[in-house]
């Protein structure tokens, strides 16, 4: 077997991949079961994607012991400092989180665009930076801050992808009910606003996906 073959095939896949993800992000696809609210404390969090053994996306579990969404399945992030303002302050403030949360450095990641911004009901106004780790996963260290992360792992994409995994939920913010986007993996329920931001991805990469089938490629 020729190394270079494989050297090849792998390059292609991360390309191709990368050219996918950004197409999906340039798509008009918001958030409907959202409220219409903006302001609230700024905060960004990290969509970040391994292509080794597949697609996989990182996801955490919060600690009991944080103030906010204790115990949820989330991606890790966190708030804005007061100099991390527009969308490079944001993508700083998710590559600075992530490596104080789970120890992947900023020169480990390949920034490759942003979500529209999601209201929470706890009151931040935030921005999913997606990215894609540049380095093999060998070369990466795990190391959770057990202050505010109980767990990190990667997921499959194509287990989200999967119809058995995905369910419509409904909650009730005062008088309006609005639906959430539940993924169950394993015995993790990832739900909320983390739901609803893979829930957004997921659309934009299926929605892209019959784009080129009907028109036969990306434009």
């Amino acid at each position: 077997m020729d190394p270079r073959g494989d050297l090849a095939h792998d390059f292609r896949e991360f390309r191709d991949f990368k050219e996918k993800i950004r197409a999906s992000l340039g798509l008009d696809l918001p958030y409907p079961e959202r409220p219409k609210i903006e302001g609230g404390t700024p905060a960004a969090v990290l969509m970040l994607f391994s292509l080794e053994k597949g697609s996989q996306i990182l996801m955490t579990r919060r600690a009991e012991s944080v103030e906010q969404h204790k115990g949820q399945m989330a991606f890790p992030g966190g708030k804005c400092e007061e100099d991390e303002v527009g969308e490079q302050g944001e993508i700083a403030a998710a590559l600075r989180e992530t490596h104080e949360e789970v120890g992947i450095a900023p020169s480990q990641v390949e920034i490759l665009g942003v979500l529209p911004k999601l209201w929470t009901i706890t009151g931040f106004w935030v921005t999913p930076v997606v990215g894609l780790l540049s380095v093999p996963l060998a070369e990466v260290v795990l190391a959770p801050c057990l202050e505010e992360i109980a767990e990190v792992f990667w997921v499959p994409l194509a287990k989200l992808q999967d119809r058995e995994t995905y369910r419509k939920e409904f909650v009730s913010i005062g008088s309006v009910r609005y639906p959430t986007h539940v993924f169950q993996v394993g015995e993790h329920r990832i739900w909320g606003a983390t739901g609803s931001m893979l829930r957004n991805l997921l659309d934009r990469l299926g929605q892209l996906e019959n784009k080129v089938v009907n028109e036969g490629e990306i434009q």
